[in-house]
């Protein structure tokens, strides 16, 4: 593998681990782009060690270097990388809470950009994630309408037997 292609890879399962354990705030990003610049320092170092010694040659080699620092990186991303609730990923694979697909679904939604500019309110936090259907939000106007109208017909039927009247 060329140092590229090594970069490339470390992109990937950086990724790859921010989309199956999405339980990370801010100091997730900030981990990751530390970890992609020691990562990058990493394949930097690898090269100089490869053309020191003319290991671009040996493609057994070079493949085995390859594969171990992919392993190196998805076991340092498994242990240190952060989670709101404080337990690592690995140690959630040890005690066999695998990644679910609701999981998988909110950690590709923190990587999506929401277009709809019209429809998109400045002061929302969650501007960078795609906002609810507009059929659903519909119904759930509806259903709010039709549970206001029962309440003051109930009222209004109520208000009768309610009145007090107060003699001088």
């Amino acid at each position: 593998m060329t140092g590229l292609q090594r970069f490339f890879s470390l992109c990937l399962c950086v990724l790859l681990i921010m989309i199956l354990y999405p339980n990370f705030g801010t100091a997730g990003w900030t981990f990751a782009g530390v970890f992609i610049l020691l990562g990058t320092g990493v394949i930097l170092i690898m090269a100089v060690v490869d053309s020191i010694f003319s290991l671009h040659r040996f493609e057994g080699i070079n493949r085995f270097l390859s594969w171990i620092f992919i392993a190196c990186v998805l076991v340092s991303m498994l242990w240190l990388f952060p989670q709101d609730d404080k337990v690592a990923p690995i140690n959630k694979l040890k005690y066999g809470e695998l990644p679910t697909g609701a999981d998988i679904r909110r950690g590709i939604q923190k990587f999506s950009f929401n277009f709809a500019f019209d429809k998109r309110n400045a002061r929302r936090s969650e501007n960078f994630i795609n906002q609810r259907d507009p059929k659903a939000e519909a119904e759930e106007a509806a259903k709010k309408a039709a549970a206001e109208k029962t309440r003051r017909a109930a009222a209004k039927k109520a208000r009768p037997k309610i009145d007090i009247v107060v003699e001088d």
